[in-house]
């Protein structure tokens, strides 16, 4: 394995300017700069982190607990590993699917601490479950705060996130403004919602803007995440009389869009002349939907940077800043052509 010394040797320079270019740390010229990237590659030359931490007595790994494995998440870990290992860490990644199994839960934080990682991610549950949103996440965070462990919770769900540190998404204030678009640009006068009511993240925001507008709310039934069943409810919506049935539906989230889309295929319902059709997410199925989907898009990416750089800063001993670590991201409506 190649050592310092031999990539100074290599590139004619000193272990110290080494050293700044392998950081990222002080000036180094350019000529400079390539000649020692040079002597990386044609060495292959790699950081031996386990030595590291034993030298410095301080760990270069980054525990990742998930509770979910979908596009969103993907996305955010995918950028949250990236800017982790710009800055020397190594990424380690846990999945816990079982979202009512506390014990388990709990049993995988400690194992996690028990690696003595530098910092912890939590990446909140895809789940729409009430149990796991009130219990699970509060039991999970404790066992951290006492450790005194650095941690980030990304895109917690419920009324648990206003109480961690957290990259949180403003998702009540995306469906508003799909909400306020069909009204006021579309002209759209019976706007319903689609999907799970027990999570709220996205109905606050629905029926803040019909309160906005003067209108009651007009909630669909929702039969589960079966997508046969969310197809039917489409179906089903095609049978009312035109002067009764919604002319817009706003859903939960693009496969649940998706979903109901085609059963108001099945049922010859033009969209959007006469039913237009928001989603949640934007994930890449949404343009390529027939019509393409009109869509509340998350930055998916940004949770990942941002809660990597909050993550740095708590591992590098920082003061909290004032109101606290949390961040709230905006989310952004992609109009196509379903409204």
């Amino acid at each position: 394995m190649a050592t310092l010394k031999a990539l100074a040797k290599e590139a004619g320079v000193s272990i110290r300017t080494i050293n700044r270019v392998l950081k990222g740390q002080g000036y180094v010229g350019g000529e400079t700069r390539r000649l020692v990237e040079a002597a990386v590659a044609k060495l292959g030359y790699r950081p031996n982190l386990a030595a590291r931490s034993l030298k410095t007595a301080k760990s270069h790994i980054v525990a990742v607990l998930a509770f979910a494995l979908d596009e969103p998440r993907v996305a955010a870990l995918a950028a949250l590993e990236q800017h982790l290992r710009e800055a020397g860490y190594l990424v380690s990644v846990t999945f816990h699917f079982e979202s009512k199994d506390d014990a388990q839960g709990a049993r995988i934080v400690r194992e996690l601490l028990g690696q003595n990682p530098a910092g912890i991610v939590l990446v909140g549950s895809g789940q729409h479950d009430p149990h796991h949103l009130r219990h699970v996440l509060p039991a999970l965070l404790v066992p951290l705060v006492a450790a005194r462990m650095p941690y980030v919770v990304l895109d917690p769900r419920g009324e648990p996130a206003r109480a961690c540190d957290a990259v949180k998404i403003d998702r009540g204030q995306g469906v508003r403004e799909a909400v306020l678009f069909l009204a006021r640009e579309r002209g759209r006068k019976r706007i319903a919602f689609f999907g799970p009511t027990d999570d709220r993240t996205r109905l606050d925001g629905y029926e803040a803007a019909l309160r906005e507008l003067g209108r009651k709310p007009l909630l669909l039934a929702f039969p589960g995440l079966d997508v046969k069943a969310q197809r039917e409810a489409g179906r089903q919506l095609a049978l009312l009389p035109a002067r009764t049935r919604p002319d817009a539906v706003v859903t939960h989230a693009d496969p649940i869009a998706l979903s109901f889309l085609a059963g108001l295929h099945d049922r010859g319902i033009r969209v959007p002349e006469e039913v237009a059709l928001v989603g949640f997410d934007d994930r890449p199925a949404a343009a390529l939907a027939w019509p393409p989907l009109t869509t509340v898009a998350q930055p998916s990416a940004e949770i990942g940077k941002t809660g990597a750089a909050i993550l740095l800063r708590k591992i590098a001993g920082e003061r909290p800043p004032r109101g606290g670590w949390s961040q709230i991201l905006r989310t952004r409506l992609m109009v196509r052509e379903t409204t």
